[in-house]
């Protein structure tokens, strides 16, 4: 099998900023074709990932990263499939998903409309106005669960001050907060003491300190060995598996990637966050995972799928 690899630039525009730390709406990454098979390489250097050229730059010289890494696997397993005629989905449940959207009314209502009881939304910018607005959703909607990712905006303290403020029934109503502090003014803070569960998302398998909930990402954790260090911890984390908010192939590996956790590992893999292609500007890629709805629906075609759309792209060699 040659180990040439070909690329294909892409660009997905969200409706709003994505991540607390950032105002851009424009993403950057890069489909690679690769063993027979396809992977996406989408860096978040908010989150501290290397920059798209320099993640390609270390590719051209063999040098690895986490992005890299799983790319690379990705297109193994899904050339593998692809040179068999099947589905990488064949045999497989997709776990079921939370809706990853943007906290406003409209984006909730949309929801819970399509099905969705979990909602994920990005807070940080101003805590006491988002409270104010999921005060005001949760009175309409007072059985959904709320999801809630801090991106790592807020020194932890005043976290805790900000939950202080909420009343019990607001609480009860919160599965977890994501990266609650910014790791540049706290230390990681133990997960236990505090009014909701906390969760982690970044080095989870080395972290000190218990936290409830573990997030992998199947774009930059190596998921076993994730898997692994989760079985064996002694306070028995819940792990939700999410997309990299990426490429709606890289989606689709994680989608896969939380099928084959779930089937390996029953009963540990939680409601999971899979389904983001909403978040972007509609394209062809997006359409053909459909309207975003609680379970995951792959594209048709052989391994990941996408079959036509991804061998009519124009790819360029890495040179």
């Amino acid at each position: 099998m040659s180990n040439r690899i070909d690329i294909h630039r892409y660009c997905l525009r969200s409706r709003s900023p994505l991540n607390a730390r950032s105002q851009k709406q424009d993403y950057e990454g890069v489909l690679l074709r690769a063993f027979g098979g396809y992977a996406c390489v989408h860096p978040w250097p908010e989150l501290g990932d290397l920059p798209l050229d320099a993640q390609l730059q270390s590719l051209r010289q063999g040098q690895t990263t986490a992005l890299l890494r799983s790319a690379l696997s990705c297109a193994k397993a899904d050339g593998r499939a692809r040179k068999l005629s099947v589905s990488l989905f064949d045999g497989l449940d997709v776990p079921v998903s939370h809706a990853s959207c943007y906290l406003e009314q409209s984006a909730v209502e949309s929801a819970v409309a399509a099905g969705f009881d979990t909602v994920k939304v990005k807070m940080g910018r101003d805590l006491a106005v988002e409270r104010r607005i999921m005060q005001e959703i949760s009175a309409e909607f007072p059985s959904l669960r709320w999801r809630i990712d801090l991106n790592h905006s807020q020194p932890f303290s005043q976290v805790r001050r900000w939950l202080a403020t909420w009343g019990r029934e607001d609480l009860a109503r919160v599965d977890f907060i994501e990266d609650a502090w910014c790791p540049d003014v706290d230390p990681c803070p133990d997960g236990r003491g505090v009014q909701v569960p906390l969760a982690i998302d970044r080095d989870v398998e080395n972290v000190v300190g218990s936290f409830p909930v573990w997030i992998l990402k199947p774009a930059v954790n190596d998921m076993p060995l994730a898997m692994k260090a989760a079985v064996e911890n002694a306070h028995g984390p819940k792990v939700v598996v999410t997309s990299y908010m990426d490429h709606p192939l890289g989606q689709s590996y994680a989608a896969w990637q939380a099928a084959m956790m779930a089937k390996s590992y029953p009963g540990v893999v939680s409601k999971c966050g899979l389904v983001t292609h909403g978040l972007f500007e509609p394209d062809e890629f997006t359409e053909m995972l459909g309207r975003p709805k609680p379970g995951f629906s792959p594209a048709d075609g052989t391994g990941l799928g996408f079959d036509q759309l991804l061998e009519s792209l124009p790819w360029k060699r890495l040179v």
